[in-house]
């Protein structure tokens, strides 16, 4: 079974188990002294890129990614991603492992008011990441999908489930919406005409269009006796 622990914690301790291996290898091969004093460097650049890699796909993983997903932002192959998960994800509780296409509605996040306002405080956080711009315009070159982009995706989801008590965007939809969002053909970020607040909308010309949170204070006053 997988414990929860820090990402970070979850790295050193497959290095752990696996440097004894590393070690005997390299003197097997002539270099003496292998993984002794200066010579034990984690941060090699040989060896970042591949920790750096599994590093995001184990919080992929842990968010219910689908493989797809996880390959697309780690480059990792499809045999050792069932692999990373039936070795340190197969026996966790509430882990589930999704199968079939990833979402490709863009619909989905302007279908009702909770999706949609939770929808616009992800696209708040993906401005200012720099992972997507105010009035896109379409057909503008989109940024390649790497482990940095992967990384800020699931710092961004981070923090949206930890705001939101019961989140009803899953990281798979977050991660859609951020590509419609660079993409820029149907959907569309823009500032509300009140507040000034981020929301997502359709891509279609808008005047002084209201978030709905501002609609709903507005109703409210209007209201007898609000």
């Amino acid at each position: 079974m997988l414990h929860f622990c820090h990402f970070s914690q979850l790295s050193e301790i497959v290095l752990f188990w696996n440097w004894p291996k590393m070690c005997r290898v390299g003197r097997s091969r002539g270099i003496k002294n292998y993984g002794k004093g200066t010579d034990m460097r984690i941060v090699e650049d040989r060896y970042e890129g591949e920790l750096q890699n599994f590093h995001l796909a184990l919080r992929l993983v842990l968010r219910e990614a689908r493989t797809r997903t996880i390959r697309l932002y780690t480059g990792l192959t499809d045999h050792r991603i069932r692999r990373l998960w039936q070795r340190y994800c197969g026996g966790a509780r509430g882990l589930a492992r999704h199968r079939g296409k990833s979402p490709h509605q863009a619909s989905y996040f302007i279908r009702s008011v909770r999706v949609r306002q939770e929808a616009s405080v992800l696209a708040a956080a993906y401005c200012a990441y720099g992972l997507a711009r105010e009035e896109q315009v379409p057909g503008q070159p989109d940024a390649v999908p790497s482990v940095v982009m992967g990384m800020q995706l699931s710092d961004i989801f981070d923090y949206y489930s930890a705001m939101a008590c019961k989140p009803a965007v899953s990281f798979e939809h977050a991660v859609f919406l951020s590509q419609c969002l660079r993409d820029g053909h149907e959907l569309a970020v823009r500032r509300c005409a009140k507040c000034h607040g981020h929301m997502v909308v359709e891509r279609f010309p808008v005047r002084d269009r209201w978030c709905d949170h501002c609609v709903a204070h507005r109703g409210a006053r209007q209201t007898p006796g609000g």
